[in-house]
């Protein structure tokens, strides 16, 4: 057989397999083609530096997993593998302010043993706001544990363009009054399944929790894999981080654009995980770089709806019979199997070396860029300041990363000044402006 007779015959099977009508998955919204914002060159601001490299390891083999960091005065905070949240004080004392679920057998059962995602501090309380991949959003008393439910993923949220369950919320920002601003990652698959969510159309969502009624609103529909939210200092916007379209969403709250949203900055260098405000700006964590040299999967699959529902129901037919078993009997090998194939078979090794982390200021503009070359200090969830030094959370690495900043990157972070000239989002993307839902 020719080589054109097997690329037709493999074509063929591909299409075959993606039309097939009432084969899973069963995603929001239909398979379309969209586009992603090439990444920006890295040159200018964005030039590669070793300002990451050779980051200390804290708490090495301690802690697993240090999604969140948060920090006040000298008491640190993370949200760990375990489902654990862990309260650090004096450098290596560490406490267990609550645990989410049963002790864990391995990374496979977490959505048994719980997974903290994002975490803010309260304004309503001596609480920890904390989001928990498989069940929600809860309120956590940082002294005793106590904890109370606020969201629930069995409750459908109406409004945006589907009114839906939340699937997988994921990061949180708490108002002055206490309301709190969250996203819902995807609502096509559970967080174990992250990988193939990145494949389907985009059905994150930005969302408003009004602590009074108890009830969540859609600001922004269909983010391309919405991660970590910014409140500004003034309340008037809040941002979204989009991990698939390598960029970030602004809502406005107040001023004559109240209610609608648009493009705060794109094309940036990776996958955008969590954002972390102050009075000047924004620290953001890129996840998984992407650059010309390590271009993103996400963003060359998007332009072929076809080639994703393929992609997407082989590997979600694959997984059907380990789900059903593990539904019926509680099988951990059947979970086991279940998470792999989710979570395409581990490929972080896949993913590139450099590590690095955004200074944006408030008008979204890039005034500071921090990278790694050393292929360690990378897979970069979220980066705190904390004094002169910048503390660094990862989604797998055992230790929390710190880094001093320099003199010139203090000054930058300091200064509400700009240093990038370029606009922040191009022409097309600067265009796009979503009305409330």
């Amino acid at each position: 057989m020719g080589f054109k007779q097997k690329v037709f015959k493999v074509g063929l099977f591909v299409m075959i397999v993606a039309i097939l009508p009432g084969l899973p998955p069963y995603p929001t919204f239909p398979f379309k083609s969209f586009s992603v914002t090439p990444s920006r060159p890295l040159e200018g601001v964005l030039a590669p530096n070793q300002l990451l490299n050779n980051a200390e390891h804290l708490l090495e083999h301690q802690l697993v997993s240090p999604e969140t960091i948060l920090v006040r005065g000298n008491t640190t905070y993370a949200t760990v593998y375990g489902g654990k949240i862990l309260e650090i004080t004096n450098g290596d004392q560490i406490r267990v302010v609550v645990k989410f679920g049963k002790e864990c057998q391995g990374h496979y059962d977490e959505r048994e043993c719980g997974r903290p995602l994002g975490m803010a501090f309260d304004t309503q309380g001596n609480n920890l706001i904390v989001v928990e991949a498989y069940t929600g959003i809860w309120q956590v008393q940082i002294k005793t544990g106590e904890k109370k439910q606020l969201v629930s993923l069995d409750v459908v949220i109406e409004g945006g363009k589907v009114s839906r369950k939340p699937k997988v919320p994921n990061a949180v920002a708490v108002a002055r009054n206490g309301d709190i601003y969250w996203s819902d990652t995807s609502s096509d698959f559970i967080f174990d399944n992250a990988m193939l969510a990145m494949l389907v159309n985009p059905s994150g969502r930005l969302l408003h929790y009004s602590r009074a009624t108890g009830k969540s609103r859609v600001l922004i529909d269909e983010v391309y894999g919405a991660n970590g939210v910014a409140l500004s200092k003034d309340e008037s916007l809040v941002l979204v981080g989009e991990l698939g379209g390598q960029l970030i969403r602004r809502y406005y709250l107040k001023g004559p654009k109240t209610g609608t949203s648009d493009i705060f900055i794109d094309g940036l260098p990776g996958s955008v995980d969590n954002l972390e405000a102050d009075e000047n700006g924004i620290w953001v964590a890129i996840v998984i770089a992407a650059d010309q040299d390590n271009p993103s999967l996400l963003a060359m699959l998007a332009p072929f709806p076809n080639l994703r529902k393929f992609f997407v129901r082989m590997l979600s037919l694959a997984e059907l019979p380990f789900e059903f078993i593990y539904q019926k009997t509680g099988s951990h090998l059947a979970l086991h199997v279940t998470n792999f194939i989710g979570n395409l078979g581990g490929v972080k090794v896949l993913f590139p070396k450099r590590g690095t982390v955004l200074r944006l200021d408030w008008e979204g503009n890039i005034v500071a860029a921090l990278h790694s070359d050393d292929g360690v200090t990378n897979l970069i969830a979220h980066a705190v300041q904390s004094g002169e030094y910048l503390l660094l959370g990862s989604p797998i690495h055992p230790w929390i990363g710190r880094v001093r900043l320099n003199e010139e990157t203090l000054k930058i972070v300091r200064s509400k000044g700009r240093k990038e000239q370029k606009p922040a989002v191009n022409e097309k993307s600067k265009q796009k402006v979503h009305h409330e839902l």
